[in-house]
Parts: C-alpha cells; structure tokens; sequence
C-alpha cells in the first residue's frame, strides 16, 4: 500500500477518510484499502500464548459454500493480538493460504440483493454495507447466511476505533491531534445515520425497524468497515469488501502478504471471481500469517483500527494550510498553475509532514504560498513555472518559506503542553519497564501523541538548521555555477556537506 500523499483534501486525517468513503468528497489516492482484523493490536509473534479460537462453524460454512484454506492455515487467538491466523505448520513463500468465492463477499452488491436495489441506489457503497450488517447480524441473526462469520466479529469495544470512544475516554487524548480527528469523524458518520434514517427508514419501517437499526449500532457497523475491509479490485471493477477469513489477518508493516481479487481463475461461482491470499515469505509453525495495513501513522491506526504502536516509523502530521491560503497574494492564480500541473485543487488545503525527508512537493507548495506580487516579475501562469518551485531559487523566499512552516509547527506543537510531553515520557518509560501497569486506550493515546510530539520537534530542529545554512548553501550554489568554490574549507564545510544540497532540492 502506498504512503500517505504530500499534500491532502482535508485539514486533518478525519476528515481525509470521510473523502475517501463520501465520492462527493475527493477521493484520495492512500485509500486504496482498509484493512484490520477487528482493531487487534500488532499482532503475537510465534509462542506468545496461542490459543486456537472455536471457529469450527465459521470452518464449516466456509468450506460448504467453496472457500479453500491451506490445511496448515487455522484462524487462533493469541494472549497478545487476539484473533489473527496462523501457520500450524511449514508455509512456503508465495503459497495459497485461502481462496475465497465471491459469494462469500459482503460488498454493495449483497447488499442489493438483502435490502433492496431501491435503497441501495440512494446510498454509496459503505453505508449500503453498513446496513446488511445490521440486518444479517440483528435481524435475521441466526438465518442468516453470513451468521457463521458474523458471530466471530469483535464488537465495536473490541475493535477500540478512537472515532467510537466514549467522550471519557476521549479525554485520553488530550494534546494529540486525533482527539478532534475522532470527533469529527463520528459526527460525520452519525450525520449519515440521521440522513438515512430521515429519508429512508420512515417508507420502509418493516424492512427497517427503529429498535433494530439504531446510531449505536451503525457505529458498530462503521467500526468493521473502516477497519477490516477491502477495496479489491475485479478487472476493471473496483469493489469495498469484507472477506471472511482473510479479513482476520492482523498487521505488520514490514509484510507483503498478497491479498487481490481475481477474475481470471476458474470457479464456478459468479464467473470468475474470488480473492486470494497468498504468503510473502516462508513461515514455520506457531507464526502468525500477517498483512499491512499500509504506511500508516499511529493517528491512522487508533483512528480507525483501535491501536497504536510505541515506535512506528510512518509517523507524520497533518497541517493545515487554510489560513495561508487565505493570506497568500495571487491566491486565484496559485491555485490555476497547481492543477495545471496536475495537482487536485482540494489536496491543496493542507500538507503531510513524515519524521524522515520532505517529499519535494512540500517545499514547492510552500514556496509558492509566501511569494507576494512583487516577487513574480511578469503575469500570468508561466511566471510560476519560469521560478522553477521545485528547487530552491532565491534566499528571501527559502527563508519566508521555512519560517511559515516553522510557525505552523510551533502552532501545533503547542496544542500540546510541555507538562505533558514529560508525563508521557515517564510513562513510556514506565511502560517499557512494565508492559501491563496502563490499560491499552493509556498506552494507545501516549504513543500516539508521543510520535505526534517528535515528529514535530524533530522538523522544528531541522527547519532552524536549513535556516541556519540558506546563506551558504546560496553562496555554494552560485559557486557550482562558476565551478569554484571559494571560502570553503574544512572548517567551514559542514560535515554533512552533500546532505543540504538534498535539503534544498539542489540537485537534479
């Protein structure tokens, strides 16, 4: 799965997730998949408390309706991860774990069949499944085709989405950037509720009784969703899915286990179609079968998969650039040359920063955002391209650009107080001395806002030291041009020497 883009459709992650599921919204390109096996943490390693989980009816229904399940693969539960599946015995790299037929898929297209094609064409494709959850699950219940896979899925405090966290909890979170991420995405989502509950459930009460189809129980809904399914694809058809069985896989970042839809094997349901799951290395027994989730950031993985991981690599923050936006000179203008050069002009209000080096693009869009009038020597469009924004071009600009960006991350960086990055210094550390002295919500919300902390502190240190460096970077490229370099000696040449021409886009 790819890494979240430069720059977003949204101010913040919320509301970047609710673009993906709203095709009204713009449609990013890092939601390409959703993907947890019920909110579980990362998952068990081999011999940390196995327990195989009673799956047996799941195992039945799975293999009367076509499903195949390599005969070393089992669905468990571990002390630490909770269900996942595993290998019993040896797996080789790139074997079939499962095969599962479309029939077995709960996508917009079972939706139809249970609720209706007149219902189903007034809703996208997430609340359409939303809805066939809730009325297999509460419903139908035990008649229900899916009752076998149903039954096994966590309930929404086992998933532990910080979007479903009560308000109490919420307080967790003070002084992290998901605390208002969580809120908006719940409201966004009971804000659908209450739409399809005002102009859907009134004309059909039977089909939709108000006890069964309640708020809490589309959160639930949501809650599997946006953190189990699948966005497959089928030839040229792209789908949402919840796949039973390989949706129980937990998560490792490292992983490239290959889950994919496929319509090109023989199978004689529905055509061609089902969805593989195959290994991306070899694994022994007692080892858990693992896929990514995707470069995720802790904000990501408690927002919508209900854990977050004390080092996680994928860490970045999302800052917003509406009020830049709103000060620039040109705005209008800005904005034109942008999507001419292919950029959506709702990926345009914010910007991700990663812990690790800027994508160029960040320094472009920043560049342009603090160039005035007076800066721009001719009009029209071809002005900005003649700059060369993906580089850096002139001192005074460089410097107005690294200090707005500095001056969005103090901004955020104070949102959380000192007083309480030392607190959750001192209770990592007390954490990694005793694993189980805070609750999983404690330590979800202090890794998460502890990797919000040193992404933006470790940019704040490296924006001051390419501020430091403009001048002699400037003077160093204006050698490169003569082909001398005067005044640079070892005293003055930094050591990292080679690294500020990457800093500043330098070099080709």
């Amino acid at each position: 799965m790819r890494s979240p883009p430069p720059w977003r459709a949204a101010a913040c992650v919320a509301l970047l997730v609710w673009g993906a599921l709203r095709p009204c919204l713009v449609s990013l390109p890092w939601w390409r998949r959703s993907r947890s096996s019920g909110g579980r943490r990362l998952a068990a390693r081999a011999g940390e408390g196995l327990v195989e989980v009673d799956a047996s009816s799941l195992a039945l229904w799975l293999l009367e309706h076509g499903e195949q399940v390599h005969p070393s693969a089992r669905l468990a539960f571990a002390a630490r991860g909770g269900r996942g599946i595993w290998s019993l015995g040896a797996l080789e790299k790139g074997a079939e774990v499962a095969r599962i037929p479309w029939k077995l898929l709960l996508t917009q297209a079972s939706a139809k069949k249970a609720l209706g094609e007149e219902v189903v064409s007034q809703l996208q494709e997430y609340p359409c499944i939303a809805l066939q959850l809730i009325h297999e699950k509460y419903m139908l219940s035990s008649k229900s085709f899916w009752h076998a896979y149903l039954e096994m899925l966590p309930s929404m405090e086992e998933i532990g989405a910080s979007f479903t966290w009560p308000e109490e909890d919420l307080k967790l979170l003070d002084g992290s950037l998901i605390k208002n991420m969580s809120r908006f995405l719940r409201e966004k989502i009971e804000e659908e509720y209450l739409n399809i509950a005002k102009n859907i459930f009134p004309s059909r009460q039977e089909r939709f009784p108000a006890e069964v189809f309640t708020k809490e129980r589309f959160l639930w809904a949501y809650a599997v969703l946006l953190s189990r399914s699948f966005r497959l694809r089928f030839g040229n058809d792209e789908v949402i899915a919840l796949v039973p069985f390989i949706d129980f896989m937990n998560h490792d970042p490292d992983s490239k286990a290959y889950v994919s839809g496929s319509a090109s094997l023989p199978t004689s349901l529905d055509g061609s179609r089902l969805v593989l799951l195959k290994t991306d290395r070899p694994y022994g027994a007692q080892e858990q079968i693992f896929d990514s989730y995707g470069r995720r950031s802790n904000d990501e993985l408690l927002l919508l998969y209900g854990f977050s991981l004390p080092q996680n690599i994928h860490n970045f923050v999302e800052i917003s650039l509406l009020e830049l936006w709103a000060q620039t000179d040109l705005a209008p203008s800005k904005k034109k040359w942008l999507s001419l050069q292919g950029v959506d002009v709702d990926e345009m209000q914010s910007l991700c920063l990663p812990r690790g080096y800027w994508p160029r693009e960040t320094m472009l869009l920043m560049r342009l955002l603090v160039l005035s009038a007076r800066d721009v020597s001719s009009e029209g469009l071809k002005a900005f391209s003649d700059l060369g924004l993906d580089k850096a071009f002139d001192p005074s600009v460089e410097r107005k650009a690294l200090q707005a960006l500095k001056g969005l991350c103090t901004e955020l960086l104070a949102g959380c107080p000192a007083a309480q990055r030392r607190a959750d210094a001192e209770a990592r550390a007390a954490i990694e001395a005793e694993p189980s002295g805070l609750g999983p919500k404690e330590r979800y919300a202090i890794w998460t806002r502890s990797g919000e902390v040193t992404v933006l502190e470790t940019n704040l240190r490296r924006i001051d030291r390419l501020i430091e460096q403009i001048p002699f970077v400037f003077e160093l490229q204006e050698a490169r041009r003569r082909l001398a370099f005067p005044g640079l000696t070892s005293e003055t040449k930094p050591k990292d020497f080679d690294i500020f021409f990457q800093e500043f886009a330098l070099d080709d």
